[in-house]
């Protein structure tokens, strides 16, 4: 599924206070595409991923995903439209804690319109072996694993991730990378990556560059890496 956002800005207000977290964006993210939008904190690229996918509406612009025009849809169409084609990876793991790593993972699959299997799932995020434990019965590294397993069990057409590695180390950072990177791959999932480290985006077909509110600059990835292959900082 392709992204196509025309002139879009968002505008926070308090008071008489006027902050102005994008600006005049305009941008075609291409279906199966791995981009990886960098910036430093405060740069707008988290409000840019809110706004692209419906977790936070535009103030000015448009929004399309393929010819869908999602900047006019309500809340409603907004939400049954999120969790039937979206999937979204964030530091936090959100798992439900009374929930075994299975049934945590079933709540994924149950709302995708064509779901994966399970335990297929499961496998290929290396937690099979744990699918009866319980999420305080993980690891740090194992919990995303599963925070990542629920978001791509219902086969999303779109990947967001928001600084996915960002509370991981070394060895589990780049685990979380290759399950992603592997996705995009083999199901050709357009997938989105927010973050402020340089040798993540290397991983990326394109690389997004912003600062206050608006796009620098926009680079053709040449040196195309695996998750492996990444330089940790």
């Amino acid at each position: 599924m392709s992204i196509t956002l025309k002139n879009v800005s968002k505008i926070y207000k308090t008071g008489d206070i006027e902050t102005i977290a994008l600006k005049n964006i305009n941008l075609e993210i291409e279906d199966g595409e791995f981009v990886v939008i960098l910036g430093p904190s405060g740069s707008g690229k988290s409000t840019l991923l809110n706004v692209i996918s419906g977790l936070d509406t535009p103030t000015t612009g448009e929004i399309y995903f393929n010819d869908i025009k999602i900047s006019d849809y309500n809340e409603e169409k907004l939400t049954k439209f999120r969790r039937e084609y979206l999937g979204f990876i964030f530091q936090q793991y959100n798992l439900l804690q009374n929930l075994s790593v299975r049934e945590n993972v079933e709540i994924g699959s149950a709302v995708g319109k064509n779901p994966l299997g399970i335990d297929e799932v499961l496998k290929s995020v290396s937690m099979y072996e744990e699918r009866n434990k319980y999420p305080y019965q993980l690891s740090g590294g194992q919990q995303q694993r599963v925070s990542i397993a629920r978001s791509i069990a219902k086969n999303p057409k779109i990947l967001f991730c928001d600084e996915p590695t960002g509370a991981l180390d070394e060895k589990n950072g780049k685990q979380i990378l290759n399950i992603i990177q592997v996705m995009n791959n083999n199901l050709k999932t357009t997938t989105v990556v927010i973050t402020h480290n340089t040798n993540i985006a290397y991983m990326a077909d394109r690389i997004i560059k912003m600062n206050s509110g608006g796009i620098v600059e926009v680079i053709e990835n040449q040196d195309k890496r695996k998750a492996s292959e990444i330089l940790w900082e």
